[in-house]
């Protein structure tokens, strides 16, 4: 198959990159390196089924080439803002990088006749509530980065019926692991090295949510593309419990600290727009027969050690 993967430098994609060349597929990677990374692909671009294109997603005459020259069966479309803070104090930032490039994409996958996308979406579509997150739940984003990906399941859904398009939408939970880019990790990492005495870390440290390690996210992937087959196919993927920000604090600090304390800002949300906290319901897909093996705890204490392999 020839397969695009948008984002496909960035910290998630770069691993999908890497195991659908593994699996003997043919892959165009799309990303303007704006968070990506070119040493996340330094094996993919060894690879002569890999082909790298370095551009931004918003120009619809670039892509459209690309679609035209291309000839892609399937599209993973993982590029989008990932900086839910950077979109607070730039309202356009979300619908640009996130919103538009999603229209984009399935522009040109209806003029081209592609037929397949899997779309990277977040429970911040879910917004606050105050149980489980189940898929049948109303939707009432905090964010403009939940509004945006909100917006773009909508347009997923609505070409899914009008253009036949099949459509996978993955409510992924945060995640950890190698080539990290963003993320409570990366901020730790950022903030022990510009200061030797304390962690600064945002909210009370009570925040409580599901993380997940990204090669599992990787096995979700293939799993639910195997055996989900209806036209429109709509996943919450993540653990069924969840691990306060004062014990990833802890954990980190065990691993990065140089005798730092922990100082935290204070208040309930790290940010405005974030939710302090939520229990990310699965249960579809664990009827389907997948869920992770780790804990959220075990997988930010395995995302800390594979960041400590890299330096």
């Amino acid at each position: 198959m020839k397969i695009l993967v948008t984002g496909g430098a960035g910290f998630i994609g770069s691993h999908l990159v890497d195991r659908l060349l593994l699996k003997g597929e043919s892959v165009v990677c799309v990303d303007n390196f704006l968070l990506g990374k070119k040493h996340h692909l330094k094996v993919a671009l060894t690879d002569d089924n890999f082909k790298l294109c370095v551009f931004d997603l918003l120009d619809l005459n670039e892509l459209d080439a690309l679609f035209k020259q291309e000839k892609f069966d399937f599209v993973y479309h993982l590029a989008s803002n990932s900086d839910i803070k950077a979109g607070v104090e730039s309202t356009n930032r979300d619908l640009q990088l996130t919103f538009l490039i999603t229209y984009n994409i399935l522009e040109c996958m209806r003029k081209h006749n592609v037929g397949k996308i899997l779309f990277t979406s977040s429970p911040a579509v879910f917004g606050i509530h105050n149980k489980s997150l189940t898929e049948d739940l109303p939707m009432k984003p905090e964010s403009l980065y939940g509004a945006s990906k909100l917006a773009s399941e909508a347009y997923l859904h609505a070409f899914s019926s009008l253009y036949n398009i099949q459509t996978w939408i993955l409510r992924l939970s945060n995640m950890v692991g190698e080539r990290t880019t963003h993320g409570i990790l990366f901020d730790f990492l950022v903030k022990v090295k510009n200061n030797s005495k304390e962690l600064i870390v945002l909210g009370d440290g009570n925040q409580n949510k599901p993380y997940m390690y990204v090669q599992e996210l990787i096995d979700s992937m293939f799993f639910i593309l195997e055996n989900s087959h209806e036209q429109f196919n709509e996943f919450n993927v993540g653990p069924k419990d969840g691990v306060r920000v004062s014990v990833i604090a802890k954990l980190f600090l065990e691993e990065f600290g140089s005798g730092q304390k922990i100082k935290y800002t204070g208040g309930k949300t790290g940010w405005k727009g974030d939710i302090p906290f939520y229990s990310h319901n699965s249960i579809k897909l664990n009827t389907l027969g997948w869920e992770p093996t780790l804990s959220s705890k075990d997988a930010v204490r395995k995302g800390i050690n594979k960041m400590r392999e890299e330096l």
